[in-house]
């Protein structure tokens, strides 16, 4: 799981399990598949418990339906994988369950090691929207953000309105 600011990144760890099964499946990788995009499917369940965002756990039980295709060079050699993802479940801490929902494009480049993300990364629900992170967000090479545009509170470490909700 990726922390940034306090918030768990559901995208870029699900774009994690997701690229290393895919690649998995690649090997060996053949000429004739270096001639164009691969493209999958992945279903991935995430379970996992948030002790960083509140002063109380959160438990985070989601499923990322994911589209990807993968990109080679001449040899065969992967170069980048690109990540629709579409992502449903719930939040729950104290007796209180919320609806949460994702949907964005992950574009990951193996040869320059930076990484994108287009879309809706974090909604959650409560009657009206209660914290809401989307935009784009590009990543360095060593994981800092060299780019932000759009709201994004939870990857900013600003969870209050979460944790309100979910007390």
């Amino acid at each position: 799981m990726n922390i940034a600011s306090g918030r768990i990144r559901l995208g870029r760890s699900a774009a994690a399990v997701a690229a290393g099964a895919f690649l998995l499946a690649l090997v060996p990788v053949t000429a004739a598949q270096a001639a164009g995009p691969e493209q999958f499917r992945l279903t991935v369940p995430i379970s996992l418990t948030d002790t960083t965002s509140c002063a109380f756990p959160i438990a985070v039980n989601v499923v990322d339906n994911v589209v990807g295709r993968a990109f080679f060079d001449a040899q065969g050699n992967l170069q980048s994988i690109d990540l629709e993802q579409n992502i449903t479940g719930t939040e729950s801490a104290n007796g209180i369950t919320l609806p949460t929902s994702s949907h964005f494009v992950e574009f990951l480049n193996f040869a320059s090691g930076a990484a994108k993300e287009v879309g809706l990364t974090i909604k959650v629900q409560d009657g009206a929207v209660v914290i809401r992170d989307a935009g784009i967000l590009v990543f360095n090479p060593d994981g800092t953000v060299g780019f932000i545009a759009g709201p994004h509170p939870s990857f900013e470490g600003d969870t209050a309105a979460l944790c309100a909700a979910l007390s």
